[in-house]
């Protein structure tokens, strides 16, 4: 799974120094590592909630904003 839009994009340099997201076809293994810490973070609040706590909480990007 590749988290194309969150809070946890890879990012790099442009030789204008601005930094942009990187393409997947750019990722390294950092950055898969970086993109699934989210996702298990996510993982482990959703198994412990209720129902209607779990229904507010599952359009939230981050564990942040959970």
């Amino acid at each position: 799974m590749i988290i194309e839009n969150g809070p946890l994009i890879p990012m790099k340099a442009t030789e204008d120094r601005k930094t942009v997201p990187k393409k997947p076809q750019e990722f390294n293994l950092n950055d898969f590592k970086m993109m699934e810490k989210n996702i298990k973070a996510k993982k482990l609040i959703y198994f412990g909630l209720a129902l209607d706590e779990y229904t507010h909480t599952s359009e939230c990007e981050s564990t942040k904003e959970i």
